[in-house]
């Protein structure tokens, strides 16, 4: 025996009464917006890609003012042929669609004794149902919408954590050709997901994907930094002789810094390159990878006084990976990235910057930003709007981080200070 869905009860709520009241849609909300709504949140009510579609059909051959009229409900009087002629599909297929969605609570079938419809007799289809739900629906779709931005930051973060691990596993080529524990690392990437099969993974799987990658990439992070202890290379988190240079710099310029109004980038007036390159962000499948593991910037300043200078926030989301002055640019990029999305940032504005500026100066940005967004009195209305403009500074050759963060230094000073 067939297995039946039970009915939504919206879709037994009796509207049959002249006299019922009717619902309508709330607040601004139109048909084919509501129409649209339905059609994005269906496959969570248990509607397949078809019926939804039928649904959008369907509403749009009803008047638009019966949706948010308070004395008439919407609905199709047709005969169930001539909707099925309408839709292009069998009758057979139509009527299983019709109770798809009936079985949803998105319509209400009335009919005759005999089947039939009509308008005197009040019988056809009726979307009063589905419209009683509409702020169900709403809440459902804001949800949907807040996890599709969640699984396009974590694909943007998987691919930063690909990105890392190959770039360390190449220094570790080059390092130790034969490092068994390389080797062990790199074929636990090779079974990772195809960037397409990240858009098929469900959030929880994905969320759980990324932590993995995340703590594989920091194991070969430690195994090069080892084998570069070993064999007398640098590391990334060792002062540098550029480092003690710079630093007195950071905490004593006495320049004015240049305070401009919310939104816009700090105009700085000495002259301090950023670092050039950026890498493209879209993850490549054949394992090819481009951007900097290792960060001018971490290796001027050190990985103290960077941490020193971000927002509480991002100091919180790096406390959790390491004591600061062991943190590494992997860990600065993982901070920005969780940011982000924080900061009312969209992926695209964080990506085009990282292609424009590279990995290391658009890390740098986001810590600029946020600090600044995080000082008494200072409001950035629009991060979004604020990185764009940094990036369009850049490629002018007008953006100067290393001037940002003197202001940053300076004014903490000042703070702590008074």
């Amino acid at each position: 025996m067939a297995f039946q869905r039970a009915a939504h009860p919206a879709a037994t709520r009796a509207y049959r009464d002249t006299e019922d009241e009717h619902p309508t849609l709330p607040g601004n909300m139109q048909r084919d917006s509501f129409a649209a709504l339905v059609e994005r949140v269906a496959p969570r009510l248990g509607v397949g890609p078809a019926a939804a579609h039928a649904f959008v059909r369907l509403a749009s051959m009803t008047r638009p003012s019966d949706w948010t009229s308070p004395d008439r409900t919407p609905f199709i009087y047709a005969e169930a042929g001539e909707v099925a002629k309408m839709l292009g599909l069998s009758q057979p297929r139509t009527r299983a669609i019709t109770c798809e969605l009936e079985r949803a609570g998105l319509v209400e079938r009335r009919t005759g004794a005999n089947g039939s419809r009509s308008r005197a007799a009040g019988t056809g289809l009726y979307f009063g149902a589905a419209i009683a739900r509409a702020a169900e629906l709403k809440v459902l779709d804001d949800q949907l919408a807040a996890e599709r931005q969640q699984e396009i930051f974590l694909r943007g973060q998987r691919s930063t954590h690909k990105r890392h691990l190959i770039r360390a596993l190449e220094g570790l080529s080059e390092i130790s050709p034969h490092c068994p524990e390389a080797e062990a690392i790199r074929h636990e990437a090779d079974t990772w997901p195809s960037a397409d099969r990240l858009h098929r993974m469900d959030l929880a799987a994905l969320e759980s994907h990324v932590d993995e990658a995340d703590q594989l990439c920091r194991t070969a992070l430690d195994l090069l930094q080892k084998r570069e202890k070993t064999s007398g290379g640098p590391l990334e988190n060792k002062r540098s002789y550029i480092q003690d240079t710079t630093e007195e710099s950071l905490v004593s310029c006495n320049e004015t810094v240049d305070r401009r109004s919310a939104g816009k980038p700090a105009h700085d007036k000495s002259h301090v390159v950023p670092p050039d390159g950026g890498p493209n962000c879209r993850e490549k499948d054949d394992g090819a990878a481009s951007g900097a593991l290792k960060s001018e910037f971490i290796a001027r300043l050190g990985p103290q006084r960077l941490f020193d200078l971000a927002s509480p926030e991002m100091q919180l989301y790096l406390c959790g990976r390491a004591e600061p002055e062991y943190l590494r640019f992997h860990d600065f990029v993982w901070a920005a990235e969780r940011r982000v999305p924080e900061l009312g940032i969209s992926p695209d504005a964080w990506n085009t910057a990282r292609e424009a500026m590279g990995e290391d100066s658009a890390m740098l940005s986001i810590l600029i930003l946020d600090a600044r967004k995080s000082e008494p009195g200072h409001v950035i209305f629009k991060p979004g709007g604020y990185l764009r403009a940094m990036t369009e500074r850049y490629r002018r050759g007008e953006l100067y981080l290393i001037r940002s963060l003197i202001g940053l230094s300076e004014r903490q000073r000042a703070g702590q200070g008074s």
